[in-house]
């Protein structure tokens, strides 16, 4: 009898584990946007089309928000190929400017030689934003980094070169780095980009609002 008991127990407390598992597995990785309150009293919803060649971004894109009374806030990207847009909410309703975007490498990595590298020659996005209602900007912004130079030599490899390997290495290395940015300043590659959000990039967006948590709580409008 007490054997049954024990199984029992031991089963009952392993359903339990995997129905807690599974409810982390379920909701924690499911988007949600915050409910509308007095302190949520608007979301600005902005579209980003992310193009990942790396095995991952080695920087942020940073915004500057500017309120009609001059007010200062900002936002931060991080860039995700598994989702099609970004917000902000707490934002009191009024006009809005988004006027600076940078894009700013993460510690230990530079974007060209610098750490932060600004977005230049696109026009400022002016956004209403009202009670109760998330507005889409009518903007997409398009985030994305070159392919990773070819030939890296692995660590053992390097171990065991002579210096003259070496040498070699880093000069055919660097040449090929120089190829890669004069090629890049050829295309006039950009890591950030403002497109106008067209109606297929739209459509990817509002498929996936409709699965976001509490959207339906907001009325959508665009901008």
């Amino acid at each position: 009898m007490c054997s049954i008991l024990n199984s029992y127990k031991i089963v009952r407390k392993k359903i339990t584990n995997i129905i807690i598992l599974a409810s982390l597995l379920f909701t924690g990785c499911s988007l949600s946007v915050p409910e509308p309150d007095e302190t949520n009293q608007t979301l600005m919803i902005i579209p980003v089309e992310t193009i990942q060649k790396l095995k991952k971004f080695i920087y942020t894109v940073n915004f500057t928000i500017e309120h009609s009374n001059n007010k200062i806030v900002f936002h931060r990207i991080e860039p995700n190929t598994e989702t099609f847009f970004s917000y902000k909410y707490k934002p009191k309703p009024g006009k809005y400017k988004i006027t600076e975007l940078y894009a700013v490498a993460n510690p230990g990595f530079k974007i060209g030689k610098k750490k932060k590298q600004r977005l230049r020659d696109w026009d400022v996005i002016e956004i209403q934003l009202e009670k109760g209602k998330a507005t889409i900007v009518n903007k997409k912004l398009l985030i994305q980094q070159p392919e990773q130079i070819g030939g890296k030599i692995t660590r053992d490899t390097w171990k065991n070169m002579n210096e003259g390997q070496r040498a070699h290495a880093k000069v055919m290395r660097k040449q090929k780095r120089k190829e890669r940015n004069k090629k890049l300043r050829a295309e006039r590659f950009r890591n950030i980009e403002v497109h106008d959000l067209d109606d297929d990039f739209k459509a990817k967006l509002m498929g996936e609002l409709k699965e976001v948590e509490n959207i339906e709580k907001w009325e959508i409008v665009e901008r």
